[in-house]
């Protein structure tokens, strides 16, 4: 197995970065309990934070220029030059209990908004995977039910295979995806971790259609076969709480990677000072273009 390095790339020191998406020149990312909305520049090292309120989760660009943000139990449209905020109404759904939050969410081949939901009190199996497209009969779906943290998901370059995680299952599943109904059927495992690996968190998806893992508590990123879903290689950190990975550079050969310092001890943090940092390394791989979310 290929083992591939790391270098810092920005000591954010972020509670919980999170949502990492290359667009328009720069890593976009949030830090998901310091309530802020970020842009890096990688070329400068320079990151503008806008704050914008706890529990921002996730920041999908859109076909218009603004930017679809998660947080908590709603959703709206964020101009970046001017800050105006949308609300999106067909956020609400009957499914999203009262201690829930929003969590990782993405824009699918035909630019609808696929979004997870965990439980603030880490109950377990109540919680969903949701598609939203307000031009559909339905414009909130339910796609994967009785989850317990929905976490990682993406799609395969031919636009065939749809990939979930449902952390605590310690598993990534994959589906068949249909891209003119938005259907996803025949739910398997795809690779199955160990406690030793840590938790599946966030995951890329690169042109070849390998899976890349971030392992929450891991301290890695693996690849595994889009063939075999065994690993291929990793990337090993200085930080215990990888949280996301996503590829991104002129080239889409750099594959950017958030971690955590939630709920570390003073001693681990004493161990790891770059928890909460940003990472990038060179895999080898490029990624796939972003489809953007075409909500607005």
């Amino acid at each position: 197995m290929q083992t591939h390095r790391a270098t810092l790339l920005h000591s954010a020191g972020a509670n919980l970065a999170e949502g990492p998406v290359w667009h328009d020149g720069a890593l976009w990312w949030v830090d998901i309990n310091g309530g802020t909305f970020n842009r890096l520049d990688p070329a400068t090292g320079r990151n503008e934070a806008r704050a914008l309120g706890p529990y921002t989760a996730d920041a999908v660009p859109c076909a218009d220029g603004r930017w679809l943000i998660a947080q908590h139990q709603a959703l709206f449209l964020y101009d970046w030059k001017t800050a105006a905020r949308t609300p999106l109404a067909a956020a609400h759904h009957p499914a999203l209990g009262a201690r829930h939050r929003f969590n990782d969410g993405k824009s699918d081949p035909a630019g609808r908004l696929w979004l997870g939901t965990l439980s603030l009190e880490s109950a377990p199996a109540e919680c969903a995977l949701f598609v939203i497209d307000p031009r559909a009969t339905a414009p909130v779906r339910t796609a994967v039910s009785g989850v317990s943290l929905s976490n990682g998901l993406g799609w395969s370059p031919d636009a065939r295979t749809f990939y979930y995680i449902d952390s605590p299952t310690r598993r990534v599943d994959r589906f068949d995806y249909d891209r003119a109904t938005r259907a996803i059927s025949k739910r398997r495992p795809f690779h199955v971790f160990t406690e030793a690996d840590g938790w599946p968190d966030g995951l890329a998806i690169d042109a070849h259609g390998h899976v890349w893992v971030a392992l929450w508590g891991g301290g890695k990123v693996v690849q595994l076969d889009a063939a075999t879903g065994a690993p291929r290689a990793e990337i090993p950190l200085p930080v215990s709480q990888p949280s996301s990975c996503a590829f991104g550079g002129p080239d889409l050969a750099t594959l950017y990677i958030t971690s955590a310092a939630q709920d570390l001890t003073p001693a681990q943090r004493a161990r790891e000072p770059l928890a909460g940092a940003l990472f990038s390394a060179q895999p080898g791989v490029s990624g796939q273009p972003l489809q953007p979310c075409r909500l607005g």
